[in-house]
């Protein structure tokens, strides 16, 4: 029986939840607040819970932050908190309910979310069900052969792309590949650290190193120890401290921030940047001895624009095998993706907070995407097809009067989503 947590401080929304769910067989905790919801969850371990956004004593990403990470968190939001909703999902929430919701729609959500549990348990989690990357793409295809051959062996490889294309999700199925699948994978972000602090980050310190060390701290290549370490944007750092990881290269020993003794590792490194190394070699700003330490093969990931045949498969797994009807895929597709993989996996986290029907569509899309894409000279099929669509909404309001409720209902329609098409469509009611 599977235990699912209630936590939610309105009174009415939270006893209807639980009886619709116990007549269900679910067994069902409830709580009221927060700080009562992470009590239950201590002492009776939920397999999923539905965490309401708002609540005294801590709220839903409180709640969320001090679950075990094995809970299925589902949020349950309001009208304005469209963007602590995408936050929680970044911090592992598994979907979204909006407010009001129909209790059908939550039974749809949990028995997506059960049957996830059910895979996990029979060893197929969620996240590993598909490999990381795609080959759909030709191109992408023999980047991905190139990165299997090279897993098989010690040698470091560098990984070139524009920001977003997904260079550190390569580097992890790189590791996956390769002998080392069982030891840790240590991802390092250059660029988000300054040269002290990434130092410290990198070596670890003795305690005393520096103001503030109050104790040792082991470095993130301590931590990889019989692993792989991927330097995020290589490109971004010194060149005091690319002399400092060239001698960890080639010598694989270290010592930490304000130690003497020499530390033996045995790491396998993998490197990325969105930058040109070789015009920063020519400027004096990267060491060329570096360059070809972790430059040993080169693998050039194409941005999202060029593999555009990937985006069915991305789509289908940030909307958690939500559908996505036709038109919002042709947007999709056509739209140019600077911020790449990056840009769409929030666009479609977003879209699956905002969707009010199970269906995504290009009405659940940001306006500034589907105005970009339709304001090209190729998209005259999109402004048809938004043609035709004004011409069917303004007969159904033709045909009721007026009335958008009974249009919604002659259309098949939820009257909030029929609303906000009339609305994106400039609809004359």
């Amino acid at each position: 029986m599977t235990t699912v947590l209630i936590a939610d401080d309105d009174t009415s929304i939270n006893a209807g939840l639980a009886e619709r769910l116990r007549a269900r067989g679910y067994q069902v905790l409830q709580a009221y607040s927060g700080k009562q919801a992470v009590q239950l969850a201590q002492d009776h371990s939920p397999e999923i819970a539905l965490l309401d956004v708002s609540m005294p004593e801590g709220d839903g990403l409180f709640v969320l932050e001090r679950l075990e990470p094995d809970v299925t968190a589902i949020m349950i939001t309001a009208y304005g908190t469209v963007e602590v909703a995408v936050e929680a999902m970044r911090k592992g929430a598994y979907d979204f309910i909006q407010k009001p919701f129909e209790a059908a729609q939550i039974e749809r959500t949990l028995a997506r979310a059960t049957e996830r549990l059910r895979l996990e348990r029979r060893g197929q989690a969620w996240e590993t069900q598909q490999p990381l990357l795609q080959a759909a793409d030709p191109v992408m295809d023999r980047v991905l052969g190139t990165a299997r051959k090279a897993a098989d062996s010690e040698i470091s490889v560098l990984i070139l792309g524009e920001s977003g294309v997904g260079k550190e999700v390569l580097a992890q199925q790189i590791h996956r590949w390769s002998a080392r699948a069982k030891g840790p994978f240590v991802p390092v972000n250059c660029s988000a650290l300054s040269e002290s602090l990434l130092e410290s980050e990198l070596f670890g310190h003795e305690k005393g190193a520096f103001t503030g060390a109050s104790g040792r701290h082991r470095g993130k290549i301590e931590l990889a120890d019989g692993g792989t370490l991927f330097l995020d944007e290589i490109g971004d750092t010194s060149l005091a401290f690319q002399a400092k990881l060239l001698r960890v290269l080639q010598e694989q020993t270290f010592e930490r921030v304000g130690g003497e003794t020499p530390l033996k590792v045995d790491v396998r490194y993998l490197a990325a940047t969105n930058k040109d190394l070789k015009a920063k070699i020519a400027a004096g700003t990267f060491r060329e001895d570096l360059y070809y330490r972790l430059n040993v093969v080169t693998l050039t990931v194409p941005p999202l624009r060029e593999r555009t045949a990937e985006i069915p498969d991305l789509a289908r797994r940030f909307l958690r095998e939500r559908p996505l009807d036709d038109e919002a895929l042709a947007l999709l597709k056509a739209y140019s993706w600077p911020g790449n993989i990056r840009e769409l996996r929030n666009v479609l986290e977003r879209a699956r907070v905002l969707a009010d029907e199970d269906t995504v569509s290009a009405a659940d899309l940001p306006p500034e995407l589907v105005e970009s894409v339709e304001g090209a000279p190729e998209a005259g099929y999109h402004a048809q097809v938004d043609a035709a669509r004004r011409r069917i909404l303004e007969e159904a309001l033709a045909s009721n009067e007026g009335n958008q409720t009974r249009a919604a209902e002659a259309l098949g329609l939820q009257r909030s989503y029929l609303a906000r098409l009339l609305k994106k469509l400039d609809v004359k009611r």
